[in-house]
């Protein structure tokens, strides 16, 4: 998997698109200022990729001329643009069986992003981790999913609840007053991952549409009309990687996790032309390429968190995967807004 891979479905690019057409932008002038096919979208079966959203998320932000443009799209979806898998959510006892169930299922609907639920004593909460760079459109994708999580909160539990805080893996932007019009909680800026944290006790109430019956019944329905489960192994190692990068975890550890023999894993891997070392291998160079764009983090401490024994190893083989050093490709992207993603990503 790739980003040239086909995986997003075109129900969610529609959902995204509805915001700039109530602007009133022309679908025919975003396809056109994008380079990508709109045509047939209603009835189009054909997955996007994720060089595609790309390229529509710098059309559409051009074009509407917003910086924020993804706090105004976000807050403009509703939990029903998720279709069976926003139903799914919407029953469930608590709030915290929502937030698992909302990335298990995401995790399906949207394999460049990996959600992970997690408890503490006082609160629970979901963490991204980025399967493939979102970069340069990382501030866009992590602002439409935490203004949508916001509203899903509040339509779900009361529009006097808050979340505890929300987490960006990127500098506060210029814009950074704006966040706090749709999102009126505390929030940090230029973290290691995104977060979306709630009050446990809050997370505990029952949830005025519970339903298990009706829950169950739509998730079931979701995932049959899913691909084969065959195709979503590569995809399941790159997501469990991405959620223990610092821990390197081994081959057996990873097959050992998905529940699944060594010997399956592999040929599962081999089927999709991939393999375990290209899967890390990929991660890593997403994983390092995001960082290196969105924050301030020092070069050996990117090193660390993606578990090389010291910063000239990653520098190694960070140059071997794009032709130039950290140092050189930060100077290089890092104030860059409208460059070459394909070529960028493209492996040497």
């Amino acid at each position: 998997m790739d980003r040239n891979t086909p995986t997003i479905l075109p129900e969610y690019i529609a959902t995204t698109l509805r915001y700039p057409l109530h602007l009133g932008l022309d679908l025919k002038q975003i396809e056109h200022h994008a380079g990508v096919d709109l045509s047939n979208l209603d009835t189009r079966r054909q997955p996007f990729s994720l060089e595609d959203v790309i390229r529509l998320v710098q059309a559409n932000t051009h074009l509407s001329g917003l910086p924020h443009y993804g706090l105004a799209n976000g807050h403009f979806t509703s939990l029903s643009c998720h279709g069976m898998a926003g139903l799914s959510a919407m029953y469930q006892s608590t709030y915290a069986d929502c937030l698992q169930t909302g990335s298990r299922l995401c995790n399906l609907l949207f394999p460049p992003l990996t959600m992970h639920y997690f408890e503490t004593e006082d609160q629970v909460g979901v963490r991204l981790y980025e399967c493939l760079s979102l970069a340069p459109c990382t501030p866009f994708f992590m602002e439409w999913i935490m203004t949508n999580f916001h509203n899903i909160l509040q339509f779900l539990l009361g529009q006097e609840h808050q979340p505890d805080y929300i987490a960006f893996p990127y500098q506060a932007p210029e814009y950074q007053h704006t966040y706090h019009r749709y999102l009126k909680c505390p929030l940090y800026f230029d973290v290691e991952h995104a977060e979306f944290v709630v009050d446990k006790t809050l997370a505990q109430s029952p949830l005025p549409l519970a339903d298990r019956k009706i829950a169950d019944t739509v998730e079931q329905r979701f995932i049959e009309t899913l691909p084969r489960e065959e195709v979503y192994v590569d995809r399941q190692v790159r997501a469990l990687l991405a959620q223990h990068m610092g821990e390197l975890l081994t081959f057996e550890e990873v097959a050992a996790r998905l529940q699944m023999g060594t010997r399956t894993l592999r040929r599962h891997l081999q089927k999709m032309d991939t393999s375990f070392v290209d899967i890390m291998n990929d991660l890593r160079r997403e994983t390092a390429i995001s960082q290196l764009l969105n924050s301030n983090r020092s070069i050996t401490d990117i090193a660390t968190s993606l578990s090389f024994s010291d910063s000239s190893a990653f520098s190694k083989a960070f140059k071997r995967w794009t032709g130039q050093s950290p140092r050189e490709f930060r100077l290089s992207f890092g104030s860059e807004v409208g460059w070459n993603t394909t070529a960028l990503f493209m492996e040497n």
